[in-house]
């Protein structure tokens, strides 16, 4: 990702931009600070950014299917719905979530399954919510209409260790989800996060990415998810080609945003690495 501060004294803007090849390096989720970039024509950046009000916005604002779309380098060709999908690497991933989104948008929508440890997570065509295939209701101790993101309890293992868990099943690293994915609730936390709500509301696969790096816990998570708190897409709809998103939604993501870029900040004031011109350098 890059971030760029435009704007004058008054009201300064910062500008954050996506860049897929890093999803590739190796240590990602610990090198956020070296993924961004901040230019700025203001004359003391950081004490505006930290103390004053400023705007944030994304490259991929009202465009973040298409974004995802352009960053596709694996062809969707068989049909998906044949067999559960097993993601095998980050690209394959992008392609997967860009078939679907497009599928929803169109609605073409089939019920999808996904490969999730030793679990199977079916995601429903009508409204996007996933839950155990059949046989492993059981050992839920509850019927799947009574199932909520908000109110999810999830193992200690997958708790502690969310996001990583996370990164590892987006690069098909299932040797390492196997061992952190421990319930049939693990499994429909991580696809709840990474096909339902992206699905719906594709810029959450920007947003996931954001948080994945500053929040490591399926609770710390969970709680500031935008769309994860219950009750989120209330009054939200999706008609064909369109994306009507609730207000609170909208709220939580610029409020995560806002926080995310003075934690960059923070973070190199400490490290000594703003210079005098108010850029900060890609490390």
């Amino acid at each position: 990702m890059q971030s760029s501060l435009e704007g004058n004294d008054n009201k300064p803007e910062v500008i954050l931009s996506f860049y897929p090849e890093k999803m590739k390096e190796k240590n990602f989720l610990n090198d956020t600070i070296d993924i961004f970039r901040l230019k700025t024509n203001v004359g003391n950046p950081s004490v505006k950014m930290l103390d004053g009000v400023f705007k944030v916005h994304t490259s991929w604002e009202g465009c973040s299917a298409a974004t995802i779309q352009g960053m596709t380098q694996v062809s969707i060709t068989d049909n998906i719905w044949r067999a559960p999908i097993r993601i095998s690497s980050f690209p394959h991933y992008v392609a997967i979530i860009s078939f679907l989104i497009e599928s929803w948008l169109k609605q073409d929508m089939q019920a999808t399954d996904f490969v999730v440890g030793k679990f199977t997570i079916q995601m429903r065509p009508n409204d996007l919510y996933c839950c155990p295939i059949k046989k492993y209701e059981k050992d839920m101790n509850l019927n799947d209409k009574r199932l909520s993101y908000a109110t999810l309890k999830t193992s200690r293992c997958f708790n502690k260790k969310y996001s990583e868990t996370v990164w590892f099943y987006m690069n098909g690293n299932h040797d390492k989800v196997n061992s952190y994915i421990q319930t049939p609730q693990d499994a429909i936390a991580l696809c709840a996060v990474l096909f339902s709500e992206v699905i719906r509301y594709p810029d959450m696969f920007f947003h996931n990415i954001l948080l994945m790096q500053h929040l490591k816990s399926w609770e710390d998570f969970h709680d500031q998810h935008p769309m994860l708190t219950g009750g989120s897409w209330k009054g939200g709809s999706r008609n064909r080609g369109q994306v009507i998103v609730p207000e609170k939604v909208k709220q939580r993501e610029v409020k995560n945003l806002v926080s995310y870029i003075k934690k960059i900040i923070s973070h190199m004031e400490n490290r000594g690495t703003i210079c005098n011109r108010g850029i900060y350098p890609v490390v």
